[in-house]
């Protein structure tokens, strides 16, 4: 790459410019453009390649990290199904994979059996006037 400048590549008005202009001139000269003059398209491209790369790295970072999370979840706990007849419900437990302790229950016992004693004094009613009738 040729640095110097060329006496040919002078404007016919560069003796007459200010020393300042003179150095634009010949800077501009050396460098090959002025600002402004450069390929924005070019480096626009180029922003958007990088761009779409570094956010195709982030999107693989949260995947493997979200799968990582889910997996080392599923490791530590685990759920258990549990359908109450009498109470007409189903009871979900968490448990601790690691030692089988339940964690919590939903819904918890006591709503468990507080349906349980409502269905039982409905059924007791309805034997009362079944009778009676």
């Amino acid at each position: 790459m040729n640095m110097g400048v060329n006496v040919n590549d002078l404007p016919d008005s560069f003796t007459q410019s200010s020393p300042a202009e003179q150095r634009q001139v010949i800077r501009t000269k050396t460098i090959g453009r002025t600002e402004g003059d450069f390929q924005t398209s070019e480096y626009k491209n180029t922003a958007k390649k990088i761009s779409q790369e570094l956010q195709n790295k982030s999107e693989n970072m949260a995947d493997e990290a979200k799968n990582a999370i889910l997996d080392k979840a599923s490791e530590m706990r685990h759920l258990r199904y549990e359908v109450i007849e009498d109470a007409d419900i189903v009871q979900i437990s968490v448990i601790n994979s690691g030692d089988g302790t339940i964690i919590r229950k939903l819904p918890p016992d006591k709503i468990v059996n507080f349906i349980r004693k409502v269905r039982e004094k409905n059924s007791e009613r309805k034997r009362k006037i079944d009778i009676q009738a």
